[in-house]
């Protein structure tokens, strides 16, 4: 699908490490309040992100050490990347990213990004129409001359299970490569939280806290207008992709703001933080009376819905339109709003949910992203 090639950029690092001072540096260690996969460490003359699982069955963490200005320190590690800063030139490589670089009001420093009409937001867009940002190519095979000659001080990527050679002379060429790991975290606030890890390197750390503080409010405060006794709707997630019915797995962050919306999704219990892959016939048994229907593909209309799949008019949701997609929520060039901001803001997935099954809760507020399939 569309998603996962320009969510998951799989990349290469450029391995070296400060040597180890003889005496012994003062520092604080932090570590985010909800994110799991990355800390830092605070030291007189450097910064030290760790990040403890770049892609899935990583065994070794990569670490980053963030300069300022004049300070030159020698890498003598493999697992490590220099970082100089400040930054002037970014290279991204997934949609996710860009919110996060507008609320820290750093858009202006990207300069390249494989296949920018998967890109939403409007600023960016601008960027992009003026020549700003140029179209590196696609998602796994970037042209590697464009981005030499944009000379990026960074390159924010991806990698799913591996870190892809196609990198190789990226990193010979000495352009640091940054992994953003955040689609590992098993949760809404954590996976938003990584607002905090970009701010490390373009200095930018009290506008992420300010950003990222509003967020965890605006999700508290959702959370308060559910009554413990509230009736909790059915809820089914997902549809058919060559035959097989994907929805989230229980400890998934989907699965978790559609339980924190005060719902009963069906796969609530289940054990696992990414996707299940089920057979029709076991999703059409257990769900078949859903009251709600979420994010069943890509088909713009119930129309073309029960065009993809006979069966699918056989769900409650079909006949009760209670289907609620985000297909029909895009750019001005076609792009996905929930791919690109719903990371950031589980605090507008969550409300979209509790608006949608529970009206009443809610009376003022529009959805962001789903919108009833007509």
């Amino acid at each position: 699908m569309k998603f996962f090639t320009h969510l998951f950029i799989i990349c290469t690092l450029i391995a070296c490490q400060p040597k180890a001072n003889k005496k012994t540096e003062n520092k604080a260690v932090i570590k985010p309040e909800f994110a799991k996969g990355f800390t830092y460490e605070k030291y007189a003359k450097y910064i030290k992100v760790i990040v403890k699982t770049p892609y899935k069955g990583a065994t070794t963490p990569y670490e980053y050490i963030i300069v300022k200005g004049d300070t030159v320190i020698k890498p003598s590690n493999e697992n490590q990347i220099i970082i100089n800063t400040p930054l002037k030139k970014i290279i991204a490589t997934s949609t996710t990213q860009i919110p996060v670089l507008e609320a820290l009001k750093s858009e202006t420093l990207l300069k390249g990004y494989p296949n920018t009409k998967f890109i939403s937001s409007k600023k960016t867009r601008t960027l992009i129409d003026n020549g700003s940002i140029v179209d590196i190519g696609h998602e796994e095979h970037m042209n590697t001359e464009m981005v030499l000659d944009i000379q990026p001080d960074i390159l924010f990527a991806f990698a799913v299970n591996n870190i892809n050679k196609n990198f190789t002379t990226l990193k010979k060429a000495g352009i640091p490569i940054v992994i953003d790991a955040s689609w590992l975290e098993e949760t809404p606030l954590g996976r938003a939280e990584w607002i905090k890890f970009f701010a490390l390197f373009l200095n930018k750390e009290k506008e992420a806290n300010l950003v990222f503080d509003e967020i965890v409010k605006n999700y508290h405060t959702a959370l308060k207008t559910i009554p413990d006794n509230i009736h909790k709707p059915n809820v089914l997630y997902g549809g058919i992709y060559n035959d097989i019915w994907y929805t989230p797995a229980g400890d998934s962050y989907v699965a978790q703001i559609m339980k924190d919306a005060g719902t009963n999704y069906y796969w609530q219990n289940t054990e696992s933080t990414g996707s299940l892959a089920l057979q029709f016939e076991e999703v059409f048994v257990e769900a078949k009376n859903a009251d709600f229907w979420f994010a069943p593909g890509y088909a713009l209309d119930k129309k073309a819905l029960a065009n993809n799949n006979k069966h699918y008019s056989s769900f409650k949701p079909f006949s009760t339109n209670n289907i609620y997609t985000y297909t029909n929520t895009v750019g001005e060039t076609g792009g996905l709003v929930f791919f690109e901001l719903g990371a950031l803001r589980p605090d507008l997935i969550l409300k979209d949910f509790i608006k949608i099954c529970h009206p009443e809760l809610l009376p003022d507020y529009e959805t962001t992203f789903f919108k009833r399939l007509e």
